[in-house]
């Protein structure tokens, strides 16, 4: 199955529109759209009086049409009479102020009030467009606008009812959490209060599990709203998770959908080809299955601080790209353009007056050049943990460092050498990886440890891995479970700025971290020349096990990796997937990009992909 649509709007417009709308759809090659993420107000303007024609009579059009459609319920965005009935429904942020309505994202998915409206419109929803629905799609982009994490009552209640769960004892919470510091220790569960305007740090502890609750929280919300709709309808769910995006454990949300889908929008100020790959690689690697792009970015957004439009070309470029690493298809964020709301902006297949842009013909021409779904070989596994995720950002060293774009570094480096990335988490499978790579883990589990001891290819691990266990407590000994297998132990760690290094006669440089090491059954590779250690080891090996005790940029990264993997081609400029029918080399650039394998040059024109 493939899926290549746009998202579609009807409530929108006047009825008179919408069949030259689907018209429009079938000659550029919609096959699929999505619809009703944001019509509670539409189809229940006032609390109990319903209408559906706004969204039945045009999707009656478009399923005539014999177009597919993805239905997706309306929580996103509360209407406002029911804030007006129940303003605490509304989100309180850490500093205990309430945020207000008026645009989306504007509820506490813990506030039983809110829920109960959800179960009912949800049910509205799945009672009368079940028939139209190939697929629902739940809420929208959970944790949007910084909205992850609640602090109003219902989320301490709710957060004290998990914590009874999970600890079943007061005193096993306070000796969990360290309560006996700064004097924080409780007697009564109803004593424990949310982390709001603190003066000092919180307690690392209990924001780990403010984290892990705020994503079984959204877990539940979304499964209360898939158990209504599984009543009615067989079809696939989903949920549209978000680039660059850390909040919320998708891993696990990941696990209560059907499908894994995205929307993948530029979030750099310019268009970064191997961060859009690494999500999609990391979308793939959720449910080790095809995902979907729910919306794609056309050309312009909205809602940059500077919002630049992309020639054409771009957006066949980032149809093929997703292509490339796995994606089912894509859904073109928007098909029209709308001149009124807080997205008037955002660039669209139809312009302001309805007519067709060149994004048309670039859509069509991608849906073409895009059969069949790629499935990428295992070649390189990176672990990946949206816990460690969290514990970064809780407490550290170097407030300077942050995770996801320190494996970026690597992540870069081995996609440079023409490599597939998986990325993998604690329970996947890993023995049929040619390269095993652990970065800044600071917690591992157990079971981990243990497919590290059995694995039999090449394994890289950074500073900061095992040093840390469940409940963000430092471990007694660094890299906890790691030491026999590396043949070192590290004695102390300093957060740091730029170390240089001396890496076998290279020169070479680290950051925001170095170990200080002491090795006793490896070989050493590499010293630090300045810093806190230097003349100390910072680069080891012990048989296939290979130890980095700094934070290496991509640089360092591509020597080193390309002394374990032999690059597959040489040049810049071309995102490369190996597939069991060969490698594929798309030029991610707008002009001409050149590489040499097996020392012949290859031309690629612009945006061209290839078969090698």
């Amino acid at each position: 199955m493939q899926i290549y649509g746009a998202d579609y709007y009807p409530e929108h417009w006047d009825e008179s529109v919408w069949e030259r709308h689907v018209k429009t759809m079938k000659e550029i090659g919609v096959e699929w759209v999505r619809v009703g993420e944001f019509s509670w107000s539409i189809v229940e303007p006032e609390e109990g009086r319903f209408d559906f024609s706004k969204l039945e009579k045009p999707l009656k059009i478009l399923k005539d049409a014999g177009i597919k459609i993805i239905v997706g319920t309306p929580t996103a965005a509360p209407p406002l009479w029911l804030v007006k009935k129940h303003p605490h429904i509304l989100p309180v942020d850490r500093f205990g102020r309430r945020k207000g309505a008026g645009s989306r994202r504007h509820y506490c998915p813990a506030n039983e009030v809110y829920r109960e409206y959800s179960r009912k419109i949800v049910e509205k929803y799945a009672q009368h467009l079940s028939t139209y629905a190939d697929m629902w799609q739940i809420d929208n982009e959970f944790g949007c606008h910084d909205t992850t994490l609640c602090y109003c009552e219902s989320t301490r209640k709710a957060f004290i009812e998990w914590l009874k769960r999970r600890y079943v004892s007061i005193d096993e919470l306070n000796y969990r959490w360290g309560n006996r510091f700064w004097s924080q220790t409780v007697s009564d569960w109803d004593e424990i209060v949310l982390p709001i305007n603190t003066p000092a740090f919180e307690n690392p502890h209990m924001m780990l599990d403010f984290f892990r609750f705020s994503t079984d929280v959204h877990i539940d919300y979304m499964n209360m709203q898939s158990e209504i709709i599984r009543k009615y309808s067989d079809k696939p769910i989903t949920h549209n998770f978000m680039v660059d995006f850390f909040d919320l454990d998708y891993k696990k949300l990941a696990e209560y959908i059907d499908l894994v889908s995205w929307d993948n929008y530029v979030s750099t100020k310019v268009y970064d080809p191997f961060r859009q790959a690494a999500n999609h690689d990391l979308m793939r690697s959720l449910k080790r299955k095809p995902f979907l792009v729910m919306e794609q970015q056309p050309g312009r957004v909205n809602w940059k601080t500077i919002n630049e439009q992309y020639p054409g070309g771009y957006l066949k470029l980032w149809t093929k790209q997703a292509h490339l690493h796995g994606a089912l298809g894509v859904i073109v964020f928007r098909f029209d353009q709308i001149r009124w709301g807080a997205e008037q902006f955002h660039g669209a297949l139809l312009d302001y007056a309805g007519k067709r842009t060149d994004r048309c013909e670039e859509f069509a021409q991608a849906k073409r050049e895009t059969q069949g779904v790629m499935v990428p070989e295992k070649e390189v596994a990176i672990y990946f943990s949206y816990e460690n995720a969290w514990i970064h950002r809780i407490n550290h060293l170097n407030r300077n460092f942050n995770y996801w774009e320190s494996i970026m570094s690597i992540y870069r480096a081995v996609r440079r050498l023409g490599y597939n990335v998986d990325f993998v988490f604690e329970d996947d499978e890993v023995d049929s990886y040619r390269l095993l790579i652990v970065p800044y883990a600071m917690y591992l589990p157990e079971k981990f440890i243990e497919k590290l001891e059995s694995f039999q290819a090449n394994v890289l691990i950074t500073c900061m891995t095992s040093i840390k266990d469940e409940y963000n407590w430092m471990r007694a000994d660094f890299p906890y479970g790691l030491q026999r297998l590396l043949g070192l132990e590290i004695v102390d760690f300093a957060g740091t700025e730029k170390v240089d290094m001396n890496v076998s006669g290279l020169q070479l440089s680290g950051n925001f971290w170095c170990d200080k090491i002491k090795v006793k059954d490896a070989e050493v590779l590499g010293s630090f020349k300045t810093g806190p250690f230097a003349e100390m080891p910072c680069v080891t090996r012990r048989g296939n096990k290979y130890y980095v005790a700094t934070v290496a940029d991509e640089f360092f990264y591509t020597f080193l990796l390309g002394s374990l993997l032999p690059a597959k081609f040489i040049g810049d400029g071309v995102d490369a997937i190996q597939t069991r029918e060969g490698l594929i080399l798309l030029n991610v650039r707008d002009h001409e990009s050149a590489v040499w394998m097996s020392n012949k040059k290859i031309v690629l024109g612009a945006f061209e992909n290839r078969e090698v």
